[in-house]
């Protein structure tokens, strides 16, 4: 999968918010629903060429 530089910040930018709200969540339900969404980011992230 090709994606473009201005797709690769907003992966990042989505990818820092995540984390923040990942940091601030106090119910685990969601958090873990949070840090899967962070995995499979990353995943894209990791597999961009």
């Amino acid at each position: 999968m090709m994606i473009s530089h201005e797709e690769m910040i907003i992966f990042l930018k989505e990818m820092y918010l995540l984390m923040n709200e990942y940091k601030r969540c106090e119910e685990a339900q969601i958090k873990e629903l949070i840090y899967k969404d962070i995995q499979l980011l990353g995943e894209v992230i990791v597999s961009a060429p």
